[in-house]
């Protein structure tokens, strides 16, 4: 009776365990797509330091999470994620706009495939 009472609790740890992370990537994708809006629009408005100024938050915010939840979760995704959001603020430095461009555009597609990917867990 008690391997009985143990697989049951392992089973729901490993269902908490499984909410908790695809709740919090959940909440991470739409900080990181409001992100990429906002740094869009300030690029559209020509209004470089904010564009870079929300791209460093968002960066920021990849390293937060990554280091979080480095332990129940594969965290390649928020490190290529972050670097396609240094990339930009370094091309934007430079005053490369296409490149910039180009680099939010990746960073876009790896936050859909994010939210794909937590999607399927549910």
């Amino acid at each position: 009776m008690k391997r009985i009472y143990a697989c049951i609790a392992i089973v729901a740890a490993v269902v908490i365990l499984a909410w908790y992370s695809t709740s919090q990537i959940h909440i991470f994708v739409h900080e990181i797509s409001d992100v990429l809006y906002k740094a869009e629009q300030a690029i559209e408005q020509q209004d470089y330091p904010a564009a870079l100024r929300v791209m460093r938050h968002g960066a920021e915010r990849c390293r937060d999470i990554r280091h979080h939840m480095e332990t129940i979760l594969r965290t390649e995704d928020f490190t290529e994620l972050e670097a396609y959001l240094r990339a930009a603020c370094g091309y934007l430095e430079q005053q490369a706009l296409e490149e910039t461009i180009g680099e939010l555009c990746r960073a876009a597609v790896e936050v859909e495939r994010l939210d794909r990917l937590s999607r399927r867990l549910v």
